[in-house]
């Protein structure tokens, strides 16, 4: 993968996490990214030349259909910033930020199929292998959590993504920060149990029998494996989040607002000189 189209990839997904009110959408289908694939099994060569052949296609599709539309998501925000804000446009910002990510899983899936195919069966065994010690592993570092130190992992996450674009917060920001930090669910435990499903899921379909190839299509935001309760609690949290960003946008400073705004105009310079990048 050569750096231009590396860099896109990488920009695109800090852009996405950056204006996410969650994790949800970008930590369930992480082997879909292509330099976490050899995370998870050795490919040789020839299987590595032909990666980079095949996410080509992928780089074009995504520099001229999507990164346009994030600077769009950036001039809708933009917009938003002289005047007070409300919940309705907060909400139409994240909906466009998680169908961004999602048009991203559904064309990231046209190179892991070929690239499935080309899968030995040791390799297969291997991946899976891979993803069942990575779960286990982020069971025992999550679930270990009490509820006071998921809530304070909480805060310190949102206090740092609201950092990177206001700066510094006052007393009363930082309060609303907790509030909304104590309101949301514990999703970790059911993000365990989602992800070892998604495992079993995978194992039946990597058999690659008949059919395979539809089905590896159906593992990303449209897997009915995911839970009733789960996708409820997905909700909950991104309306807690969704609500705390309307209260610290419409409570900036002087300082704060001139910072944000600074920040948005670097994402869509950065954007549209990525376009421009063959």
């Amino acid at each position: 993968m050569n750096t231009i189209t590396k860099k896109v990839l990488l920009f695109s997904l800090v852009f996405l996490v950056g204006c996410s009110s969650t994790t949800f959408i970008y930590n369930r289908i992480d082997f879909l990214l292509p330099w976490y694939l050899e995370s998870y099994v050795d490919l040789n060569q020839e299987q590595r030349k032909n990666l980079n052949e095949l996410l080509d296609p992928f780089f074009d599709w995504h520099r001229e259909e999507e990164l346009p539309k994030y600077a769009e998501i950036i001039g809708d925000l933009e917009s938003l910033l002289d005047e007070k804000i409300e919940l309705s446009s907060i909400e139409s910002i994240t909906y466009d930020v998680e169908q961004a990510w999602f048009r991203i899983e559904d064309e990231m899936i046209l190179w892991v199929i070929p690239m499935t195919r080309d899968l030995s069966n040791d390799q297969i065994e291997e991946f899976l292998q891979t993803m069942q010690t990575k779960t286990l592993q982020s069971e025992k570092k999550y679930l270990s959590r009490n509820l006071q130190t998921y809530q304070n992992d909480n805060y310190k996450r949102i206090r740092k993504n609201l950092r990177r674009f206001i700066g510094g917060m006052n007393k009363d920001q930082l309060d609303l920060i907790t509030t909304a930090s104590q309101e949301m669910i514990r999703v970790d435990g059911q993000w365990i149990n989602n992800r070892k499903a998604l495992i079993e899921n995978l194992k039946l379909i990597l058999k690659r029998d008949d059919g395979w190839e539809l089905a590896l299509t159906n593992i990303t935001h449209r897997d009915d494996l995911v839970s009733a309760n789960y996708r409820k609690t997905y909700s909950h949290n991104i309306k807690v989040n969704e609500r705390l960003f309307v209260e610290i946008l419409n409570s900036r400073t002087e300082k704060q607002d001139k910072k944000l705004r600074s920040m948005l105009l670097r994402y869509k310079t950065d954007i549209n000189n990525l376009i421009d990048q063959k």
